[in-house]
């Protein structure tokens, strides 16, 4: 019987922990579910007494959206492959039962290993939440920090824009990440536009470095006008 040192059993459990780079299928799937949630319950999420000032609420709608497209009599053939999570529980070192994390939207594959696009979302607005919450602990630190997302090389930050328009709080986010040198945030390249699917023409991603794995992680930075009418 062969008897694995602790060193060589840490490097196999990491191992077997790290999913790999995601397919640009599995990427892009995820990415039009997101936008079909939101064509879906955009007239819910720009309606006042439907409580859609709140970032749960909207979240919730997306969800539920998307959970419709999936089941679908005339959904596309792949999507019998996806399911759609709102605020699961995350296994997180440390924590259990109902003190695990809980990441706001997850779209899980059925397909081999079961990868998970995970997506953290703040809201963005003039007064009450600005974009220094989006790049925060609570907000892309959740990747960086490796709370969420630590066996994937990517995930996606969603901001539900409540005021002024979308093009401003790009660059106000952009310019807040380049200014920003602490170490939760450590940017390790350039910004760059990136278009996944052309509903998203504003998308960009960047690249950091993260404290508890030695991989980087790419953050996906998606934009939703969440104004009320």
């Amino acid at each position: 019987m062969t008897t694995i040192k602790s060193s060589e059993a840490a490097t196999t459990k990491s191992h077997k922990e790290y999913f790999g780079p995601f397919l640009p299928e599995f990427r892009e799937h995820a990415h039009l579910l997101v936008y079909w949630g939101y064509e879906g319950a955009r007239r819910k999420i720009q309606q006042p007494e439907n409580d859609q000032d709140k970032e749960e609420s909207i979240t919730g709608f997306l969800a539920v959206a998307i959970e419709d497209r999936l089941d679908a009599f005339d959904r596309n053939d792949w999507c019998k492959y996806y399911s759609v999570h709102d605020n699961p529980p995350v296994e997180t070192e440390g924590r259990s039962g109902k003190y695990r994390l809980q990441a706001d939207l997850i779209i899980k594959s059925t397909s081999e290993g079961g990868p998970q696009y995970v997506f953290e979302a703040k809201r963005l607005k003039k007064n009450g939440h600005p974009v220094s919450v989006y790049t925060g602990s609570e907000g892309m630190g959740c990747f960086i920090s490796g709370k969420y997302a630590s066996r994937y090389d990517e995930a996606g930050m969603l901001g539900y824009v409540q005021s002024d328009c979308l093009a401003e709080w790009k660059d106000k986010v952009k310019r807040k990440i380049d200014q920003d040198t602490t170490n939760l945030r450590l940017i390790t390249c350039s910004q760059r536009d990136e278009q996944v699917i052309c509903a998203f023409p504003l998308e960009w991603v960047s690249k950091h470095g993260r404290n508890s794995v030695m991989r980087p992680i790419t953050i996906y930075h998606i934009l939703l006008d969440c104004c009320v009418e």
